[in-house]
C-alpha cells in the first residue's frame, strides 16, 4: 500500500504544467546540486539523463520525479517521472518520461535507458530517445561509459543525440546534441569531489565542479559546485533528507544576472534488494 501511494504521488508530478523546452532536459536534484558535474558519479535514476552506464549498479526498484522552476513565473518548468530496477546480471534498467510546456502545444520525451557492467571495473549504457513536439516526432540515441580506474577514483563519458535528431515541421528544430567528460573522486568517506567538461555543436565549451558530503549516511546530505561557460558563472545549492526509503530532495540555482533562479524539488523512493 505504501508503495503504491509513493509511486502516485510521483506520477500526480505531472499535473500543472507550464512552460520550457527540449534544452532544459538533464534533470534531478542530485545531479544539479552538484552544478551538473555527474557524468563521473552517476548513480541512481539520475544516471539515465547524465550516464545511463551508472545504471549498472542500481539497486533494487527506484522510483523518482523532479519539478523544475524559475522564481517568479507561475507553475514548474518542466516535470520528469523516472522508474527503474535492477535487473541481475543484465545490470539496470529504466523507464522515464519528461513533460514540458502545457496543453496542446507541449513536448515529449520518452527515454528508455540501460546500463550493464562488462567487467568489475567497467560499464556502458545507452538511452533510446522518443520526442514529440505537437504532431512532429523525432528519436535520439545516448551512449555512455563509466570506469573505476581506482578504487577512489571514476572517469566517465557521456554523448547526447549522437545522431543529430531533428523536428521537420515548418520551422525545423534540432534537438540538444553534445559530449560530457567527467571525473569523480571520493578522497574521504562521505565526501565526494567532481569536475566536468562538456561541449554542444556552436557553443563554448561548459566547465564544472561540484561537491556532496553525506552528513548522516543515508538520512541528510548537502552539495554546491559551479558551472562556467563562456562569460556566465552560475551556482548551484542542494539537500535532500531520506526516512523509510523516500527522499525529498531540493536544489538552488543561481548568478546570472539576467535570469531569474531556478528551483529544483525532487522526490525518490526506493524499495527492494540488488
Amino acid at each position: 500500500m505504501k508503495k503504491t501511494v509513493v509511486i502516485l504521488l510521483i506520477l500526480s508530478a505531472f499535473q500543472n504544467i507550464s512552460y520550457a523546452a527540449f534544452g532544459d532536459w538533464q534533470t534531478g536534484c542530485r545531479a544539479r546540486g552538484m552544478a551538473g558535474a555527474y557524468t563521473g558519479v552517476a548513480e541512481g535514476l539520475d544516471a539515465i539523463r547524465w550516464n545511463p552506464a551508472g545504471l549498472a549498479g542500481l539497486a533494487g526498484w527506484q522510483a523518482q520525479a523532479n519539478l523544475g522552476s524559475r522564481t517568479g513565473i507561475s507553475g514548474p518548468a518542466n516535470t520528469t517521472a523516472s522508474l527503474g530496477k535492477n535487473m541481475g546480471r543484465w545490470g539496470g534498467m529504466a523507464l522515464a518520461i519528461q513533460l514540458t510546456g502545457s496543453e496542446p502545444e507541449y513536448d515529449l520525451s520518452f527515454v528508455f535507458a540501460h546500463g550493464f557492467g562488462m567487467t568489475d571495473q567497467f560499464s556502458f549504457g545507452y538511452d533510446l530517445n522518443l520526442y514529440r513536439r505537437g504532431t512532429a516526432y523525432s528519436a535520439g540515441v545516448d551512449v555512455g561509459l563509466l570506469a573505476r580506474v581506482h578504487r577512489k577514483w571514476r572517469v566517465g563519458c557521456f554523448g547526447h543525440n549522437l545522431n543529430h535528431p531533428s523536428f521537420r515541421t515548418e520551422t525545423p528544430y534540432e534537438l540538444p546534441s553534445g559530449i560530457a567528460v567527467g571525473l569523480a573522486c571520493q578522497p574521504l568517506p562521505g565526501w565526494t569531489g567532481s569536475a566536468e567538461a562538456g561541449k554542444e555543436p556552436d557553443h563554448t565549451a561548459c566547465y564544472k565542479i561540484g561537491t556532496e558530503w553525506v552528513v548522516k549516511q543515508n538520512v541528510f546530505n548537502l552539495r554546491g559546485g559551479l558551472s562556467s561557460q563562456g562569460r556566465v558563472t552560475l551556482y548551484s545549492l542542494g539537500t535532500d533528507i531520506t526516512a523509510s526509503g523516500l527522499t525529498l530532495g531540493y536544489t538552488y540555482e543561481g548568478g546570472h544576472q539576467e535570469l531569474s533562479g531556478n528551483h529544483q524539488l525532487g522526490l525518490a523512493y526506493k524499495w527492494g534488494s540488488k
